[in-house]
């Protein structure tokens, strides 16, 4: 058992509970092999983040949207996504908040990938051994790849969202994916036939808490994973080994983590109504 001293990572509140547990202390244990933070929203002030570049960029958008020329179009919209990533420096990167993220991640030792989803929405990697790198750069290779395919040839038979994220209907991308972020095989498996088959994964994970009495929490033992079902025992025993090791390096966090797992069955819950939302507030499923 390490003996790294967690108790300033437990009361720095520039990180997330959620975001220390389950993407830091796990992974630092050896319990996971690599975590996904997304960044500004996983940052505590993420929203206001988000929102001040929404706000530094929408004159922009509005001068964006009356050019009709498509070659005028193209150039400023280059523009634009330049604009765009220095407001994310200025903004994100600047903040305490990113800076504590990283730096705890030196001071545990964790090395760090970080990936430009969208100019204004990045994907922070986290694990220990060297050879996640070589598996992640090539997803992220792959990824580049079908947005690119998806970009060049559009098909109105594609969904809003497999327009946006065609990787979320690759099979194999989705099971590699999930084999560095620690899903168990059947969760992932069952992930990826809901997305073949046009099943909202989200809307189905919501429905099947709906029709189940008393669950275990610890089967949502990180966030944004939908389990194959609220009872699956692979999910539930990988929640509950996070939980005694969390329990026996610091009993604090083992309370933390508990109250996470909580959380994320809520959220999993509420589904339908998070997408409701963004939807509304958006128009796209689109960043």
């Amino acid at each position: 058992m390490t003996k790294f001293d967690y108790s300033g990572l437990l009361e720095d509140r520039r990180i997330s509970a959620r975001v220390k547990v389950e993407n830091m202390v796990v992974v630092h244990l050896g319990l996971r092999r690599a975590s996904q933070t997304t960044i500004p929203a996983e940052l505590p002030s993420g929203a206001e983040m988000g929102a001040a570049i929404d706000d530094s960029m929408r004159p922009r958008l509005e001068t964006l949207k009356g050019i009709q020329d498509p070659r005028r179009r193209i150039a400023t919209v280059e523009v634009l996504k330049k604009e765009m990533s220095k407001a994310f420096e200025g903004v994100v990167e600047s903040s305490p908040e990113y800076k504590a993220l990283m730096g705890w991640a030196e001071r545990l030792g964790l090395r760090v990938n970080q990936v430009e989803v969208r100019p204004t929405i990045h994907e922070v990697y986290q694990y220990r051994d060297r050879d996640v790198l070589k598996e992640l750069q090539g997803l992220m290779r792959e990824r580049g790849k079908l947005r690119e395919k998806v970009r060049r040839s559009p098909s109105p038979l594609r969904g809003r969202m497999q327009l946006a994220y065609p990787e979320e209907f690759e099979g194999d991308w989705i099971r590699r994916m999930g084999r560095l972020l620690g899903y168990p095989e059947c969760c992932t498996d069952r992930y990826i036939m809901d997305r073949m088959n046009g099943v909202s994964v989200e809307h189905r994970a919501s429905e099947q808490l709906k029709e189940v009495g008393g669950v275990d929490p610890h089967v949502y033992f990180a966030g944004h994973f939908f389990p194959c079902s609220p009872a699956c025992e692979n999910a539930l025993a990988k929640g509950r080994l996070y939980q005694e090791t969390l329990a026996k390096v610091d009993e604090r966090f083992g309370a933390v983590y508990e109250a996470v797992t909580g959380e994320n069955l809520e959220t999993v819950r509420r589904q339908p109504e998070i997408i409701a939302e963004f939807l509304s507030r958006t128009g796209s499923i689109a960043p």
